[in-house]
């Protein structure tokens, strides 16, 4: 049955996008944003194609079935629709629809619910894998067989786990497209098989408790710079991240306070973390105040008086002490947390210290609690224990 200027006019949004046929190939696609578009299937060279004629919004149903007639008229004359159009760019929707332009609308549409440092990430690797080869292109061309291309070119320089997240991002692009109303399928639907299977992620080995004090006493008879040794004990003392420590600033340090303010841009969060100094943390600090004290970075590189440490600065001192089987730096706050919920401290407040932050959404924008007092005394208990 053709439509109505009526049944045009009052189509609702639904869950799922839903098309309202007319005539002729003609229909109009409603997406669940409420946007409503005009398309037109029809079948060239033998294979079956959707042309997108424009919005509801700027062409009305008569309008519509005008343009309608207009595209097979070209059929009739051996002219692919859709092909005509890009080429004589009828419509400013088409000429805005490249797949670098839909991709930076979807990371500007996410960036409010994402931290700075993972909203960087992401959009740093969508211009370093995706645009290159699909940034130009009409998002509606691009096809299944393209973002394969993209994904196995990475999967052939041994980057499996990124081709994951990569694939994860286009999947995603492609499907905030669909509810934009400007493709009706998700070209990456269904290319998993074809690719490599990537390895399950494997969590950081963390040190059995039994053997610290070894681990702690191999630190201090090894023969490497001070600054490393004293790095990775702060470290250890703080249940920090290796970044962390590494770009640790003096002015981040309050010692009449007994604190240390790390700002959200270098956390994974969105906020400051607020991390209380036990007597064994401000000895350490003291000591490297000695040592750094005229520079910026408390853990500076011993090669380079005006950088932080180097990222493996850590990790090779853990191998040449021989520990590197049992733990990584990272691995240290896993020891850590495991101790502490062993011994009866209260999980949210561990979770505070490791600055994990809340995934449930609900219970996040009610819990604003720091815990400071309590921190502060569980990070005393820890360093006591450790024996530092």
């Amino acid at each position: 049955m053709a439509l109505t200027d009526i049944v045009v006019r009052d189509a609702k949004p639904k869950d799922k996008a839903y098309k309202l046929s007319d005539a002729g190939g003609l229909y109009l696609w409603v997406a669940p944003t409420g946007l409503k578009s005009w398309r037109m299937k029809y079948r060239f060279q033998k294979r079956e194609k959707v042309l997108t004629i424009g919005k509801y919004s700027d062409i009305g149903l008569k309008a519509a079935r005008r343009l309608r007639d207009q595209a097979k008229d070209l059929l009739a004359d051996g002219i692919d629709p859709s092909s005509h159009k890009r080429a004589q760019k009828l419509t400013e929707d088409d000429s805005a629809a490249r797949f670098a332009e839909v991709a930076k609308h979807w990371h500007d549409r996410n960036t409010p619910k994402w931290s700075p440092r993972y909203t960087l990430k992401v959009w740093q690797t969508v211009e370093k894998r995706l645009l290159p080869a699909l940034g130009n292109k009409p998002i509606s061309d691009i096809t299944s067989a393209d973002t394969l291309a993209v994904l196995r070119e990475m999967e052939n320089q041994g980057i499996g786990e990124t081709t994951r997240k990569v694939k994860n991002y286009l999947s995603a692009i492609f499907a905030y497209a669909i509810a934009e109303g400007r493709l009706e399928n998700n070209p990456v639907t269904g290319i998993t098989p074809a690719l490599k299977a990537v390895p399950p992620a494997t969590h950081q080995r963390s040190l059995p408790f039994h053997m610290m004090s070894d681990f702690i006493s191999a630190i201090d008879n090894d023969g490497g710079h001070p600054v490393v040794k004293l790095g990775l004990k702060l470290l250890l003392l703080t249940m920090t991240r290796t970044g962390e420590v590494r770009f640790a600033t003096w002015d981040e340090i309050d010692f009449e306070k007994r604190q240390w303010l790390i700002p959200a841009k270098r956390m994974k969060m969105r906020t400051d973390h607020l991390i209380p100094l036990s007597d064994q943390a401000i000895d350490i600090l003291t000591q490297l105040k000695a040592l750094t004290g005229h520079t910026r970075f408390v853990v500076r590189s011993p090669n380079t008086i005006d950088k932080p440490l180097s990222e493996n600065a850590f990790l090779v001192l853990i191998k040449r002490i021989g520990f590197r089987e049992y733990t990584t730096a990272h691995g240290l706050r896993a020891t850590a947390s495991t101790v502490l919920n062993e011994n009866g401290f209260r999980p949210e407040v561990i979770e505070k210290q490791l600055a994990h932050e809340e995934r449930n959404q609900v219970r996040k924008a009610y819990n604003r609690a720091d815990y400071l007092e309590e921190r502060r005394e569980m990070l005393q208990w820890w360093s006591e224990r450790l024996g530092l």
